[in-house]
């Protein structure tokens, strides 16, 4: 038997006998694996999409529903439900007291949240396969050191992943935050990283990239510049600070 098929089975009810949950939800990978998106957060805005009534256009459980379906206390919802809605995955109406509405965000592919989680995967996924063997994992951990900060350094001068957040612009963040991360990697463990992003984002949109020559390797340091455009001075001296708080770099004396 497929998965698929025994799943479809659990949806329908047909292994229970009774049964209190039949369907399902869609849960698209961007949101299940969305950075600054926590556990708690995603499993309520599943919730909110479960229950969501099409006719009517929201949601509407009580806080004391969504904290028995997640299992936590109604204190730790309604805080998941404020964080979801300043994070622009839902909006919200009714008097306090009240019965809330929740209405899911239908502009996600805008949201400055899922839009840069997406373009770190990404990254990430490309940096792989150009990265040299004997840094295995080492890299990655040290770019989830520029997601996974403190709770009290969100949004502060530590917070490099946190700024792209705040300064988001749909047009040319993404971009920004490629070129840092491929700056970062190469500042870091000294490496030139010979990758053309033109030409990896066309095929992850299942585009035709255009041929490279047949002499170019993972690790050539002719294309760099063309490829990965350098950090304008003051990103630089940005990027510089911030690795010599981290202790990646050390400070000249």
């Amino acid at each position: 038997m497929k998965l698929t098929d025994y799943l479809k089975d659990l949806n329908a009810g047909k292994k229970f006998k009774p049964t209190g949950n039949l369907g399902y939800v869609y849960a698209p990978n961007c949101i299940r694996r969305c950075l600054r998106l926590s556990q708690e957060e995603k499993l309520v805005l599943f919730e909110i999409y479960s229950l969501y009534n099409e006719e009517k256009g929201y949601a509407f459980p009580t806080q004391q529903t969504l904290a028995m379906y997640v299992r936590v206390s109604s204190s730790s919802i309604s805080k998941a439900l404020k964080r979801l809605e300043e994070k622009e995955f839902i909006t919200s109406y009714g008097a306090k007291g009240k019965k809330k509405r929740y209405i899911p965000n239908f502009a996600l592919h805008e949201n400055p949240y899922l839009v840069l989680s997406e373009t770190f995967h990404f990254a990430t996924k490309v940096i792989n396969k150009h990265i040299p063997e004997e840094l295995c994992g080492a890299w990655g951990n040290k770019l989830l050191a520029l997601v996974n900060v403190k709770k009290e350094h969100e949004f502060t001068e530590k917070d490099m992943y946190g700024s792209f957040i705040k300064s988001f612009d749909k047009n040319t963040t993404s971009s920004e935050l490629i070129t840092f991360i491929t700056q970062y990697i190469s500042n870091t463990y000294h490496i030139d990283l010979d990758i053309n992003w033109k030409d990896e984002t066309k095929k992850s949109k299942g585009e035709k990239p255009l041929a490279a020559p047949s002499d170019i390797g993972g690790f050539r340091r002719n294309n760099y510049k063309k490829n990965n455009p350098k950090l304008s001075e003051s990103e630089e001296e940005q990027l510089r600070n911030w690795m010599i708080e981290q202790g990646v770099e050390e400070e000249d004396l």
